[in-house]
């Protein structure tokens, strides 16, 4: 199956909205030091609190402290190259989809896991 470029937009856009979303953690964890210890002990426990809902047992989530002369980028997982057909595998397919999910922001504004 392969993504056609509404897809496409929906996934960059759902990349975009996670990186705000993470960008505000950081930016409290930077302000508050027991934020910051909470997230980095329990970060499912505060991605849950802070978007007010539950998330799937499924998903892991680790949080990483920078050190001096380190920066990390996170980039998404890389699929599989398209085969010969140009259509992407269902494992591929299911990665960009995140198994069946995005985080993203849903119609009504609020944060979450989306099914995509």
């Amino acid at each position: 199956m392969k993504l056609d470029t509404a897809q496409k937009s929906q996934a960059i856009e759902a990349l975009r909205k996670r990186s705000e979303f993470e960008n505000g953690l950081a930016i409290k964890a930077y302000e508050d030091e027991t934020f910051k210890q909470q997230l980095l002990a329990d970060p499912k426990k505060i991605y849950a609190q802070e978007l007010g809902t539950t998330i799937p047992d499924s998903f892991k989530i680790e949080v990483l402290e920078e050190k001096p002369n380190t920066i990390y980028l996170v980039l998404p997982k890389e699929n599989e190259p398209a085969g010969a057909d140009g259509e992407l595998s269902d494992e591929s397919l299911e990665a960009v989809a995140g198994g069946g999910w995005i985080f993203g922001r849903s119609s009504g504004n609020s944060w979450g896991f989306i099914n995509f």
